[in-house]
């Protein structure tokens, strides 16, 4: 019997494309995790699947500029309710400047530029996996 540390990251992004690729990303690379990945098109429709769980998710990942609440304001709110959640920022028209500001505020756990490189995603998400205190067990069916 093989015990799993249960993983559950919520993956915002108002494009379906990068959603989908991000979630390949995550599904087909960490195998020795279980995982529940989550997507959402908004800020609005991630703060109810966050509040819906009760703040029970591992990482966030998303973007930064998208219609309606932009991932600005997003990320100060979820960090704000639930400082234990991590956040890796994706994004490709955020200045490199304000990437760090967030990261150096301790809103942001890590940072991507688009486009994503697959390796570079897969290094920033493992780190902030191993580095997370809270551990979810998963015992096979």
């Amino acid at each position: 019997m093989s015990v799993k540390r249960k993983k559950i990251v919520l993956i915002v992004d108002d494009k379906r494309v990068v959603r989908s690729f991000i979630r390949a990303i995550i599904e087909n690379n960490f195998e020795e995790y279980d995982l529940d990945v989550i997507t959402s098109p908004s800020s609005d429709t991630a703060l109810q699947t966050i509040e819906q769980r009760h703040g029970d998710i591992d990482i966030v990942s998303t973007n930064i500029n998208r219609p309606g609440m932009d991932g600005i304001v997003f990320v100060h709110y979820v960090k704000f309710k639930y400082p234990h959640i991590k956040v890796l920022i994706c994004s490709g028209s955020a200045k490199i400047r304000d990437l760090e500001e967030l990261f150096d505020g301790g809103l942001a756990d890590a940072y991507i530029r688009k486009p994503i490189r697959e390796r570079d995603f897969i290094n920033k998400v493992k780190n902030i996996f191993e580095a997370q205190k809270l551990v979810r067990v998963s015992f096979p069916r």
